[in-house]
């Protein structure tokens, strides 16, 4: 089994890693920055001691937290695309075994889709501040389910299939899906709770995975093009920029709540353009340097993305749970409120990779498990 893993990590593209960690750490930074925005609304739960040891967070009890001009430029820079791109670097990993050989390995890829999914529903009742947002919808779930559809394209009909998938999914900017998501977004919050959200909408998301399985497909199985398929997948991603640049709309994004504008641009033809333009721009570049050889590795970064899983499990969890009110804590005893400015963000990231990193290393799963040595 442990020769099977380091085989597997061998095997890995360095650069694809570091640019999923590089990107999880962005998303980490977005996330925090978010809860930040809106805890003294949502997330503030130690009202006892309003009066006496928390008095200094008294004048920000629903309040919205504004974050600075470095974060924000962040925001402005990286929220359209940077849900996504995780999505399509799982879907271009998808795409490594022929078709004959990923149709014996579908049943176990849904065991794997279906569990990450169950825990990631757990983990929102865990994180959320009401049973609407418990019940909500996010990215990661909904990343499964399109990996599901991918693999069932290719099962059956292979890469045609895929692209058969991909076309049927451009109807999107014709038929009116919006308006059934808006609907059935709105009988959840009548009937159901106020709190719920459709966040991660399957328009929004779905040409991102079809664009990661093709791109990888082409990258594992068409080396009779390999000294152009690069420069492809490239040149496609610049002229998808050059729509948005040409027509798209102006992404703008709140100080003091960074999420409210961030499927702007996954609403439009234009704006997706621009998402799945500087996804194949960034991976396609990175797989070039890859097959010259150049292969850009940060230890941090790309421990972060061979482990992205792992992180992206448990940030939301550690931020909520014990890294926010800590920092809560610590402000009643030094005078400030919660902040949610660049430096004082990433350090809360890099402390959720320090806890991620324990859970990794440490034996304390073997120990809560009782396994024995």
């Amino acid at each position: 089994m442990k020769k099977n893993n380091n085989d597997e990590i061998s095997s890995r593209i360095v650069n694809l890693d570091f640019l999923r960690g590089l990107f999880i750490i962005f998303a980490l930074a977005q996330h925090f920055t978010y809860y930040i925005n809106v805890w003294y609304v949502d997330y503030f739960r130690d009202t006892m001691a309003l009066t006496s040891t928390y008095a200094v967070h008294f004048p920000m009890i629903g309040k919205q937290v504004s974050t600075d001009a470095i974060n924000h430029w962040l925001a402005v820079v990286f929220t359209p695309w940077v849900s996504q791109v995780y999505l399509t670097m799982a879907a271009f990993n998808l795409a490594r075994k022929d078709q004959a050989t990923f149709a014996t390995e579908t049943s176990g890829k849904f065991k794997i889709f279906g569990l990450i999914f169950i825990y990631f529903v757990l983990e929102n009742f865990i994180v959320a501040p009401n049973f609407g947002q418990a019940i909500s919808f996010y990215p990661i779930m909904l990343w499964m389910i399109i990996l599901g559809l991918l693999s069932l394209a290719y099962k059956y009909l292979g890469i045609r299939g895929v692209l058969i998938f991909t076309l049927l999914m451009m109807l999107r900017f014709i038929i009116p899906v919006e308006l059934i998501s808006d609907g059935f977004e709105g009988v959840m919050k009548t009937y159901i709770h106020r709190g719920f959200e459709y966040d991660a909408r399957f328009e929004y998301f779905v040409l991102s995975g079809c664009l990661g399985f093709i791109m990888g497909y082409v990258h594992y199985h068409l080396s009779a093009y390999k000294h152009n398929k690069d420069l492809l997948f490239g040149l496609l991603g610049i002229a998808f920029i050059g729509i948005y640049l040409l027509i798209g709309d102006q992404f703008v994004v709140p100080l003091d709540d960074v999420f409210s504008t961030e499927h702007d641009l996954a609403k439009t033809f234009s704006g997706t353009a621009y998402i799945l333009g500087v996804q194949a721009v960034l991976i396609s570049f990175f797989l070039w340097l890859e097959r010259k050889n150049i292969k850009v590795y940060i230890p941090v970064l790309n421990w972060v993305g061979l482990y992205s899983l792992l992180i992206f499990s448990l940030h939301r969890i550690f931020f909520v749970k014990i890294i926010a009110p800590f920092s809560i804590m610590i402000g009643s005893l030094t005078g400030r409120t919660l902040g949610a400015g660049a430096f004082e963000v990433f350090i809360y990231v890099f402390i959720t990779l320090g806890l991620c990193y324990f859970v990794k290393v440490s034996p304390i799963s073997d120990i809560i498990l009782q396994k024995r040595r």
